[in-house]
């Protein structure tokens, strides 16, 4: 019985793992990168979050743009911890700002494609711009590992990263105290998981592999992966794939 019961558990897994073999590729032409900065300590953020519902279903998500959602800790202060928000995003939005590509750090904060958009406010379109040829990115998944290449349209010798992230959707939370106490809050497209790489250089193209970040701290059982390269030092994606995992 007790065989039978190993053999039943190693199957399980072994299935699992084959059901997370994946491999994403995008196109040559640029896929834009939707960035959202927000915080459950900020009582304006809430509509953002509600706007990103939609994209869900959106028939190009994937295909010419994919929205993510950075929570940053800055408002952690005032009475509530964002359990989703991280240091990193926070240095990631600041990144931005000491480069000039937004005006200023606030939430809810957005940009697209490497640059500050406040089109939101105005109840704008995305500006959504899929023409500049940048080269294919591509992500192997498999057993827990991630192999990514990078194919660039024009040959570079400046040092670049790779970023992944896990993106949780349907997250419900009650928050308690601060400017959204007693609100249940829910987030799309959040990061629940993330790392990033240095991507090494063999015969023209640019590659990566590592360990999948980890969601210990947050379960979904709608996930998407998103993967991205750009320069070392600068913050602008340079292509992105991604898809449901």
């Amino acid at each position: 019985m007790k065989n039978v019961k190993s053999l039943l558990i190693t199957s399980v897994f072994f299935f699992s793992n084959t059901l997370m073999a994946k491999t994403i590729v995008s196109p040559i032409h640029q896929v834009n990168l939707v960035e959202v900065y927000s915080s459950q300590g900020c009582s304006s953020c809430p509509p953002a979050e509600k706007w990103l519902e939609q994209f869900k279903s959106h028939e190009q998500l994937f295909k010419k743009f994919i929205p993510i959602n950075f929570h940053v800790d800055y408002w952690d202060h005032i009475g509530w911890k964002d359990p989703y928000a991280q240091r990193q995003f926070t240095q990631r939005q600041r990144r931005y700002s000491n480069l000039n590509y937004i005006h200023n750090i606030a939430t809810p904060g957005f940009v697209v494609n490497g640059k500050g958009w406040n089109g939101w406010f105005r109840g704008k379109s995305l500006p959504i711009d899929n023409q500049k040829q940048v080269g294919k990115l591509s992500a192997n998944i498999d057993d827990g590992l991630i192999k990514i290449q990078f194919s660039p349209e024009n040959e570079t010798a400046i040092k670049m990263q790779v970023h992944v992230a896990i993106l949780g959707f349907d997250q419900i939370t009650h928050v308690k105290r601060g400017e959204n106490r007693g609100r249940d809050l829910s987030h799309d497209f959040v990061v629940i998981g993330y790392k990033r790489e240095k991507l090494g250089r063999e015969e023209g193209q640019l590659s990566a592999k590592m360990l999948l970040p980890t969601t210990n701290e947050h379960t979904s059982e709608k996930q998407a992966i998103v993967v991205w390269v750009s320069e070392s030092n600068n913050p602008q994606p340079i292509q992105v794939a991604g898809d449901w995992l």
